[in-house]
């Protein structure tokens, strides 16, 4: 049986265009300007058989007092989140308890069967106003009665729950949160159709629904919902027993109504057809949304991601059979959730990195764009890894190549200004067994007017390695024989304060930070630049492969991908070029570094001086705009700051050479963020 009711209609709003495989997702919907008497209509009933249940608990219904507020839990306008699927018991235990250290409370959990292993699925949000919260999964019948009575009679009111088939035993999961809005609610399960259909009478007029569910036990349909007092007078919709034609007919009639998906389910009917419940509110405050389904485990991964960089978040995650033959597939649920999703360049820069991937011929490409402290733009087009199907997005961790320098020389500086090391101090005071030429300070060193060389052809293949060095001293004492510390690597006829650009003077320079930090290179990193800021992605790579692993982009050259035998290990370079991060995190930094988060700008305006590449310690620094670009094996990267704007750029892409350089597109992007 299909059921639905209809509180309020509204006029026609745009959709956004509609991927194939069965998604559906929607932007911003405009206000109402139509309303239509409340209506229970039936579709024609489905043929269901409904056998004798042994041991079957009866139907429960709950009904709790009323108070008075509004309830702002349900929809926040923005807030912090966290969202996991398809893990082991250990798996999402860990995931709880480490969320609930961060003051997050669950707000969705999900309990399936995928092949012979039980699966859990979460979706959490920050607990802004502190309230109490319990959650239980995996349990009976008379286990779910006794915490939601317990918690009844403390106060507390159910937001989730969920029933799965768990070895042929009927378990369920339950969320409960304290009643600080005071709301009347009622939550009902274990209903056959029928009863379903009394409640839904009973209830439809004061109330409305937030949670649906519905579990095949043993050949018999059941269903549970939640229902609270319908204070605001919301519009909605609640449908079930759908077909997937039908699920799509009615997402787009409501949708273009004004409405939203709130909440969906997804289960095989007793025939072991795929059928939708789903929940629809109307859109009153004018948000985006989306809803998607029918996705594979990488298709959900992709549009989490991409979803996330334009400012929403997930409100509900299902497992769901697939429509024909075994295996599952994933359906979500989103609420803007950020101001950047209305940024009004947002389009125009989107548009932009899609162009670049094209003009480029990237696999992909990833950017973001922070004002003063607010990120106005993240995303990606493209690919991270075009083999696997996994898209670019702003979390995408690249190499960064030269704008490593930009790193390792804001490092120092925070260093000197932390009176660790004094940059004036000449390298050979602090690092043992140099060439008795090499009379450079390790502030010349990040000039690059030290007089080292940088790549030469003396047969030095200097990039050909897959030695993975844990410090830079170690990388000097044994890349390329300790080539680095000889006089031969210092160019002849040349005088300290020149320039000469080097790669391999940073790999000195990092040497003398270990000497007077006291640790390595890539924990000095770590604790002095990342951990501040939680900059998790901004580090020393060390990677063994070119294949892509967790948000590492796979990388490539312009012929296609790098090989396992022609890999090279960057570490030997750690400061010079042997960085990785997020364009998300790397702006981060930037913004930082802009703000003077690090140093005092008296500090930060030493740093940034010199125009030419890499003077001004790692940076260039021209016309208000301290920049920094480069390239290795399978990266090309940028990084832009507008000091007269507050304009903080980063691009990031997975190859070399692309056809067009990362230094065009992030001036691209700045112009937008300039103009908007």
């Amino acid at each position: 049986m299909l059921q639905h009711l209809v509180i309020a209609l509204a006029a026609a709003a745009a959709a956004q265009s509609v991927e194939p495989a069965e998604q559906e997702t929607v932007r911003k919907q405009e206000a109402a300007t139509a309303v239509q008497s409340a209506q229970s209509a039936a579709q024609p009933a489905q043929r269901q058989i409904q056998r004798q249940i042994t041991r079957q608990p009866a139907p429960t219904r709950q009904v709790v007092r009323r108070i008075t507020q509004t309830d702002s839990f349900h929809d926040p306008k923005s807030v912090s989140w966290y969202f996991r699927y398809g893990l082991s018991s250990n798996a999402y235990k860990n995931a709880w308890d480490t969320y609930k250290g961060r003051g997050q409370v669950p707000i969705d959990i999900e309990t399936d069967r995928i092949g012979s292993n039980t699966r859990y699925s979460g979706v959490w949000q920050k607990n802004e106003d502190n309230r109490g919260w319990v959650s239980y999964r995996n349990l009976t019948s008379d286990g779910f009665h006794e915490k939601w009575a317990e918690y009844r009679d403390k106060g507390y009111r159910p937001i989730d729950q969920d029933t799965a088939m768990v070895n042929g035993a009927v378990r369920y999961s339950l969320i409960m949160v304290q009643n600080k809005e005071g709301l009347k609610w009622i939550s009902n399960r274990n209903l056959t159709s029928a009863q379903f259909s009394e409640k839904f009478n009973q209830y439809k007029g004061e109330y409305m629904p937030i949670d649906v569910d519905a579990v095949n036990v043993n050949g018999s349909m059941r269903y549970s919902i939640i229902w609270v007092e319908n204070k605001s007078n919301t519009g909605w919709v609640e449908l079930r027993d759908m077909t997937p034609n039908t699920y799509g007919e009615k997402f787009k009639q409501y949708s273009d109504q004004g409405y939203r998906v709130a909440d969906l389910d997804c289960y095989a009917n007793t025939s072991g057809q795929l059928r939708y419940a789903a929940i629809w509110e109307k859109n009153k405050p004018g948000r985006g949304w989306a809803a998607r389904r029918e996705m594979s485990a990488t298709g959900l991964r992709n549009w989490w991601k991409k979803y996330a960089d334009q400012g929403m978040r997930v409100i509900d995650i299902e497992i769901c059979p697939r429509k024909s033959g075994s295996g599952v597939r994933y359906a979500a649920v989103w609420r803007e959730n950020d101001k950047r999703f209305d940024w009004s360049g947002r389009a125009a820069a989107e548009q932009a990195l899609s162009d670049y991937v094209t003009n480029a011929s990237a696999p992909g490409v990833a950017a973001a764009i922070i004002r003063n402290g607010e990120v106005l733009f993240r995303g990606g087009a493209g690919d991270a890894d075009s083999e696997k199907s996994i898209r670019a997005h702003a979390g995408t961790i690249y190499r960064l190549a030269s704008v490593s320098k930009a790193v390792a020389g804001t490092l120092a500086y925070d260093m000197e200004e932390a009176g660790i090391i004094d940059l004036d101090d000449r390298t050979d005071t602090l690092i043992s067994g140099l060439g008795t030429q090499h009379v450079h300070t390790v502030r010349q060193l990040l000039r690059n007017e030290s007089c080292v060389e940088h790549y030469t052809s003396d047969g030095n293949n200097d990039n050909g390695t897959q030695v993975t060095y844990q410090t830079a001293q170690n990388a000097l004492d044994n890349h390329m024989g300790g080539a680095m510390k000889a006089n031969s690597w210092i160019i002849s006829g040349c005088s300290t304060g020149q320039w000469n650009y080097s790669t391999h003077g940073y790999t000195l320079a990092g040497a003398a930070l270990e000497a007077e930090g006291g640790a390595s290179f890539a924990n000095l990193l770590r604790t002095r630049i990342s951990d501040p800021f939680n900059l998790d992605t901004l580090r020393v790579e060390f990677r063994t492969s070119p294949d892509s692993s967790g948000e590492r982009a796979k990388i490539y050259t312009n012929s296609g991908p790098v090989s396992d035998s022609g890999f090279q290990n960057t570490s030997w370079k750690a400061g010079g070029g042997g960085m990785e991060a997020s364009a998300l995190d790397l702006a981060r930094f930037g913004d930082a570094v802009l703000r003077n988060r690090y140093f005092p700008q008296g500090t930060r305006d030493t740093m940034w001086t010199g125009s030419q590449n890499g003077r001004a310690n790692g940076w260039s620094f021209s016309g208000g705009q301290a920049t920094k670009g480069g390239d290795q094996q399978g990266s090309d990267s940028h990084i832009r700051i507008d000091t007269n704007t507050g304009v903080t750029v980063v691009v990031l892409t997975n190859v070399n050479p692309p056809g067009v350089e990362t230094s065009t597109l992030s001036n691209q992007l700045r112009g937008i963020a300039n103009a908007n």
